[in-house]
């Protein structure tokens, strides 16, 4: 029996480190951020979307991930010299919630 906990409380550990108990809209928010960094990469400074994203998925409301989804399948365009995620006309925001703070400008 003794055994039988030892294992369990270990694979519960396990499970919970390596990310098996992530919530689907924190997954979306990294995702988000991964492909907002890669497009601003395009922009060839070291600024590229650490500063502005650092705490980003922090705390994600979860009426955030439908946007979040929509967000990071967007085209990288370049508009005024500038790589930018497309997402500001098509994919819009939870009424009352700031999933992003640099929507607008997508």
């Amino acid at each position: 029996m003794h055994r039988f906990f030892l294992v369990t409380a270990f694979a519960f550990a396990a499970a919970f480190t390596f990310g098996a108990c992530t919530a689907p809209e924190v997954e979306s928010c990294e995702e988000f951020k991964d492909a907002r960094a890669a497009c601003d990469a395009k922009n060839g400074s070291d600024t590229s979307g650490e500063d502005k994203d650092a705490n980003l998925c922090d705390s994600v409301d979860a009426e955030c991930k439908e946007f979040y989804d929509c967000a990071r399948q967007q085209e990288c365009v370049e508009v005024g010299g500038v790589f930018r995620l497309d997402y500001a006309k098509i994919c819009t925001m939870p009424e009352g919630k700031e999933c992003t703070e640099i929507a607008a400008g997508g």
